[in-house]
């Protein structure tokens, strides 16, 4: 791949996601010493899996058959620009849920357009699939480094500032530096090699019912898809609740997006290295239990809560259960769906765990922290009892339930 094309690629996914990194990590704890309650917070996250739900299906349509995909990305982020300032200048629940929903319908669409344009390119060069699957991997990674990126200039901004300790006063820091890198990434998509909309758009309209067909077709494919949608309402304890929970063993208001990026350095490592091997020598079974078991242990360390350093340690268990959970659960029903429907059973896969799952996570982290919550104190054992009891439950469903796709193809043939 020539290596201007594959420079600017990676600097598109640097800041898509250093836009979503400036906020995600800490805005739970922020919200929380300006007194929102649990339900409130969770409410305020809820909108941003809405959007996510909504609008990526609007977006893919508009530079599907209507618009470059470049102009569409840069346009989206400078009016999402503006929806995070004026979220930043909010002082109520409704103020930010409002706006929250606004930014997310104007960002949402623009995960999958990033990487719409990055294969677009990508298969322009004429790469084999192996080679065209690693240079994606690599330019997918430096998503995860504009998130860790993030989480450091948002420390160096609020210094800037001169923000108050725990960010009460004044404009929320993170989503006014948010709109900044909006800004940087709308002016920047203009400047992307044009990615026109397809000439002759061949996608089948009736793809998605095809997709609910696997229900029926694939042996343990709606067992699979009921575990992990079940999977996925718990991993809003640890986004939504988990800013709050670092503030209480006293980790500095300002330092917590630093220390959370552990998660996503053990991510990097997970995928570039572990996952591979991992996959080539025992599996999709055993990668899926390896990870699917992680995330119990990790919120048990959150429930005793010491020592400090094994509870930031243990946010390393997030990023390698998500390469070995979420990516391997991607790569099955790759490996299921029948070619000409595997976008919409990737879309049914994230519809189910990403949009109604994390939905409906956040309202019960949030209903579960203001019911142990006295006094502006929570008790965080039984709040992450919860998850660990049935993350493990999940984990030990899949133990019981899953099969290599080629193994459940041999039963169905027999």
């Amino acid at each position: 791949m020539k290596a201007n094309l594959a420079v600017r690629l990676c600097v598109m996914m640097f800041l898509e996601y250093a836009v979503w990194g400036s906020w995600m990590p800490i805005l739970g704890g922020t919200l929380n010493n300006r007194h929102f309650s649990g339900i409130e917070i969770g409410g305020v996250f809820m909108m941003m899996w809405l959007g996510c739900l909504i609008s990526p299906f609007l977006g893919g349509q508009l530079v599907d058959r209507f618009m470059p995909s470049q102009l569409f990305l840069g346009i989206s982020h400078l009016l999402a620009a503006g929806a995070a300032y004026v979220i930043s200048t909010q002082t109520t629940p409704d103020g930010v849920n409002h706006w929250m929903l606004v930014w997310s319908l104007l960002f949402a669409p623009s995960l999958g357009i990033t990487n719409a344009i990055a294969f677009h390119h990508i298969d322009r060069i004429g790469e084999t699939e192996a080679s065209r699957e690693r240079t994606f991997s690599i330019i997918r990674t430096m998503g995860t480094i504009g998130w860790i990126a993030a989480a450091f200039i948002l420390f160096a901004f609020m210094n800037f500032r001169n923000v108050d300790a725990k960010a009460v006063i004044g404009a929320i820091p993170e989503m006014q530096l948010a709109a900044i890198l909006s800004v940087v990434m709308g002016l920047y998509s203009f400047s992307l090699p044009n990615t026109p909309p397809s000439k002759e758009n061949n996608s089948d309209p009736m793809a998605f019912r095809k997709a609910l067909s696997l229900f029926k077709t694939v042996p343990g494919f709606g067992v699979f898809m009921v575990i992990s949608f079940i999977a996925a309402t718990e991993f809003q304890f640890f986004y939504v609740l988990n800013p709050t929970y670092l503030e209480s063993l006293s980790i500095p208001h300002n330092l917590v997006p630093i220390v959370k990026t552990i998660s996503q350095f053990s991510e990097i490592a997970a995928l570039a290295i572990l996952l591979p091997i991992c996959l080539s020598k025992y599996g999709m079974r055993w990668c899926l239990l390896l990870g699917s078991f992680a995330w119990p242990l990790r919120y048990v360390i959150f429930a005793i809560s010491k020592p400090v350093w094994l509870v930031v340690m243990s946010l390393g268990l997030h990023g390698f259960g998500y390469a070995f959970v979420l990516v391997v659960q991607q790569l099955y029903v790759d490996r299921v769906a029948p070619k000409d429907i595997r976008a919409s059973a990737q879309s049914l896969l994230t519809l189910l765990t990403l949009g109604v799952g994390n939905m409906a996570g956040s309202l019960i982290c949030g209903h579960v922290q203001e019911y142990y919550t006295h006094d502006g104190i929570t008790n965080w054992v039984p709040v992450f009892v919860l998850p660990a009891v049935i993350t493990l439950v999940c984990a030990f469903a899949y133990m019981a339930t899953f099969k290599n796709p080629n193994e459940a193809h041999m039963e169905a043939a027999a």
